[in-house]
């Protein structure tokens, strides 16, 4: 008998699913395209919507999960909803045995220790997920034969590091691995303690500034500075290794801070402003290790100030080996994820914290770890003048700041963006999370962060392509590389700038592609200028107090990036209470910046839809992605970055230029889209920490005590 050809939409839908599973992402959506079949086959399939939105938050699948796919799709369509629109689902307090200067947060877990006589005497770990549920799980561990300086942790793999001082060794640090669950060796490690840094024969070495990360198998630590040393250390380690099972950088010079890239490239920052990218084979201790890849230069500073420290932050590192402990269906993924750089810049003139003038930007480790070759100093292709191709209508001309006060101890934020203006509300009734995934237009922006670019400001269409071509990416020579690669080429286009604050800790504030950080509330401000300044606040806001919409007088302003302005007076958010004398927090807005293209695709695609008719009062604000053709000049500052209420978001995938007020010899611009969401209400919190699903407000007293800790879940 004759068997007809049996077409491929002819077979069992269980079948198709099958082989769609198969697919790449791209072709996948594809797929969606060809006809209403595949198109309601896709819909219809939890798993085939589940691979694609991880795909579209930047996520990667557990590896072990007992949830059905169905529940694991609500579970991440849910929480990115509650991300989208700051809605988190539930508060819980921490209750904290005791708090001190060293604490980590990683995995889910809080780690703080307690000093007595001025060393970590025992540190207490808590079980986040466990307070969510309702109830609270820690776990304290003793250290009575190490001089704990300082510790990290990586819950995923039950690894705790300790960092002692050891007087008796020739090594001036150890490195004690152990299990974060007993306090026992570690059984993976083949020695349980890592000597480094070898002593100086005649020179009485003692403690220094010290930083250290865990990457998956590897363990970078930095001796920043150690006193009479004279030069920096920087070792990195293959921990389930057996001797020798590191390489090491010494700088005369000095190294500020480190970063791993990949996992198998990390950064180095130099006092004077430069990037070094290094990479290590897997036989670390191969004495060609590690290679010198590319430098890249930081802006140019003005003559009259210098580098004071600069640090690096991103969370989780790229090997991060996924979730443990509370049940999770996906985890970052590794290639997705943000860096922070924070510069403190100083008049050298005047050395002391109130000439201290601090600012963070924002870029993906890919612009680092993959340069076009033009961007190589031999191309000459580096005189690139960004801001000349673009000029926002409402930017401040330089003539009308030589009034304003130049010496001013912190800087203000003149931000313009072409891409935003007044914001406005989020939706009122947000998609539901059981709605199927179909090919929309943001879809098209799936899988497109924009690869490193050294071209003109233009809108961003974020369809670049992230994977490097065979002639984007540059392995340079020994000299090539030390020659670094200029700012105008690298710099504008794949970064995102903001003025800070000297309290910021980027490190526990950034995940993935978000960051957290809080705002202060306008109405408060105004509200505690009225009363004593000496009052205590605690007690006369609640931690979700609302504040009305009144503009009040001009007595103070705050701009987009943290500064308060109080008769003409800076202050930033991290210390507005110290400096005003308060004995209590004043309620700040918490603030949600997402640097996913596909979240930035789509937050344009819901604020269109919410478009405000001409028709309708003008008064009202517009929508935050077009540019504001009218808008009003507050003490030199738009409008939109006035904190006078929460609860809305807005886009901003044009140029924006921060002014230095002369400590850069150019004013930053910078291109990185974004995604910014404030939240309706306000909190008594002075620090934000943040992971893939939870938000800890910190709430810190007299002496930046730690008094409270709440945590949001999303």
């Amino acid at each position: 008998m004759d068997v007809g050809a049996i077409s491929f939409l002819q077979l069992p839908v269980e079948i198709l699913c099958d082989v769609l599973q198969v697919l790449s992402v791209r072709d996948l959506l594809q797929c969606n395209l060809v006809c209403k079949c595949l198109r309601r086959i896709i819909n219809d399939s939890s798993a085939l919507q589940f691979t694609i939105e991880l795909a579209r938050c930047r996520m990667k699948p557990a590896p072990i999960s007992k949830l059905p796919v169905s529940s694991r799709l609500r579970i991440l369509r849910d929480r990115e909803n509650a991300w989208r629109t700051f809605s988190p689902k539930s508060q819980h307090r921490l209750k904290l045995n005791h708090s001190g200067t060293v604490y980590e947060f990683a995995g889910g877990v809080y780690g703080t220790g307690k000093e007595i006589d001025r060393r970590t005497a025992y540190i207490t770990f808590y079980d986040l997920p466990s307070v969510t549920s309702g109830a609270q799980r820690s776990i304290t561990h003793t250290f009575t034969d190490v001089n704990v300086i300082d510790f990290t942790m990586d819950p995923a793999q039950d690894l705790l590091v300790l960092v002692s001082m050891n007087e008796d060794s020739p090594y001036l640090y150890d490195l004690h691995l152990r299990t974060l669950s007993s306090n026992e060796p570690h059984p993976l490690a083949p020695s349980p303690i890592l000597p480094c840094y070898r002593k100086l024969p005649g020179l009485n070495l003692t403690e220094g500034a010290v930083q250290i990360q865990i990457s998956g198998d590897v363990i970078g630590f930095l001796v920043k500075e150690a006193l009479l040393s004279l030069r920096a250390h920087f070792e990195v380690f293959k921990w389930r290794a057996v001797f020798p099972n590191s390489c090491m950088v010494k700088s005369l010079f000095g190294i500020d801070d480190f970063t791993f890239l990949s996992e198998d490239h990390f950064l180095l920052v130099e006092p004077n402003g430069v990037f070094d990218v290094y990479s290590f084979s897997d036989s670390i201790s191969d004495p060609s290790n590690p290679i010198l890849r590319a430098c890249y230069e930081l802006p140019m500073l003005s003559p009259a100030y210098s580098f004071w420290y600069i640090s690096l932050s991103t969370n989780p590192s790229p090997c991060f080996p996924g979730p443990t402990g509370e049940e999770k269906t996906y985890y970052c993924s590794p290639a997705d994820r943000l860096h922070a750089c924070c510069i403190y810049v100083y008049q050298s003139a005047l050395p002391n914290r109130d000439t201290v003038y601090p600012f963070v930007f924002f870029f993906h480790p890919d612009t680092l770890l993959n340069p076009p070759l033009s961007w190589k100093p031999s191309s000459g292709n580096v005189e690139i003048n960004i801001f000349s191709t673009w000029q926002d209508p409402n930017a401040v001309d330089a003539s009308s700041l030589s009034a304003l006060d130049y010496n001013n101890p912190v800087l203000s934020d003149l931000v313009s963006s072409s891409a935003s203006s007044a914001p406005s509300s989020p939706q009122s009734s947000p998609p539901s999370s059981a709605s199927s995934v179909s090919l929309d237009d943001a879809s098209h922006n799936l899988l497109n962060f924009p690869a490193p670019q050294a071209i003109p400001a233009e809108s961003s269409s974020m369809l670049f392509d992230t994977s490097p071509s065979a002639s984007g990416r540059a392995t340079p020579s020994s000299t090539e590389s030390r020659i670094p690669i200029p700012w105008e080429a690298w710099g504008p286009q794949n970064t995102r700038w903001f003025l800070e604050h000297l309290s910021k800790d980027w490190q526990r504030s950034i995940y993935g592609l978000r960051t957290a950080d809080c705002v202060v509330d306008r109405a408060a401000l105004e509200g505690l200028l009225h009363r004593d300044l000496s009052g205590n606040l605690e007690h006369s806001h609640s931690n979700n107090d609302s504040y009305s919409e009144d503009d009040g007088g001009d007595e103070s302003d705050e701009d987009e990036d943290g500064y308060i302005f109080i008769d003409e007076v800076a202050f930033s958010v991290g210390d507005i209470e110290s400096q005003l004398g308060c004995t209590g927090t004043l309620p700040k807005f918490l603030r949600i910046r997402d640097f996913n293209p596909y979240s930035i695709s789509k937050a344009l695609e819901e604020l269109a839809e919410e478009e405000i008719p001409t028709t309708q009062d003008p008064t009202l604000p517009r929508t935050p992605c077009s540019p504001s053709s009218d808008d009003q000049q507050v003490s030199g500052f738009s409008s939109d970055m006035i904190r006078n209420r929460g609860g809305y978001r807005r886009v901003v995938n044009g140029p924006t230029k921060v002014n230095v007020r002369g400590v850069f010899r150019q004013n930053i611009v910078s291109c990185l889209p974004y995604v910014e969401v404030i939240s309706k209400d306000t909190f008594n919190v002075n620090e934000i920490m943040m992971d893939d699903c939870r938000l800890l407000l910190i709430k810190r007293g007299r002496g930046r005590k730690l008094k409270t800790i709440n945590v949001l879940t999303m």
